[in-house]
Formats: C-alpha cells, structure tokens, sequence
C-alpha cells in the first residue's frame, strides 16, 4: 500500500462502471463527463472516490489515508471526517 498513489478524481456509477477525467480534473469534472456520455444515474458524493495507481477504485476516506501516506496532500483536507477531496492533492 506504501507505493499506492492517487492517480484521478473519479466516481462508481450505479451501472458499475467507473468514471473518471485525468487530473487535475475535480468530481464536477467527472459528472460532467458522465452526463455527456449519456449516464442519468446518481453521482452523489457516497459514489465519489479516486483510482489508484494499480488501477483500482477507491473511496474517499481510504484515499485520504493513501495520499497521506504517498505524500501527496498539498494543504490539509478539506474534511478529513469525509475523506479525500480533489482540491486536497491538485
């Protein structure tokens, strides 16, 4: 897990698929992309979350706990009650 990195912004759409932008793309970014592609489903924020460097999704609280340990965090988090926000890394 120490070589993990948080590698984009992206969220896990009800169909399963996920959804992301390259960063330093936000969530907004993210919803905007998935409306343009034709997705109507919840975007809400429990849906958000971030890939990994392995290519894996994760949610915001566990990658608040990856960027910290990556060293990626480039002020303190936004809500670290709520986990990793984009604006936290980018």
């Amino acid at each position: 897990m120490a070589d993990l990195r948080i590698e984009c912004a992206a969220i896990k759409g009800d169909d399963g698929k996920v959804y992301s932008v390259p960063r330093p793309g936000r969530h907004h970014d993210v919803i905007h992309k998935m409306r343009e592609e034709g997705y109507a489903g919840l975007v809400s924020g429990d849906r958000q979350g971030f890939l990994l460097s392995d290519g894996r999704f994760t949610w915001r609280k566990p990658a608040l706990h990856i960027a910290t340990r990556a060293e990626q965090l480039i002020r303190e988090p936004t809500a670290p009650a709520h986990g990793l926000f984009s604006e936290d890394v980018w």
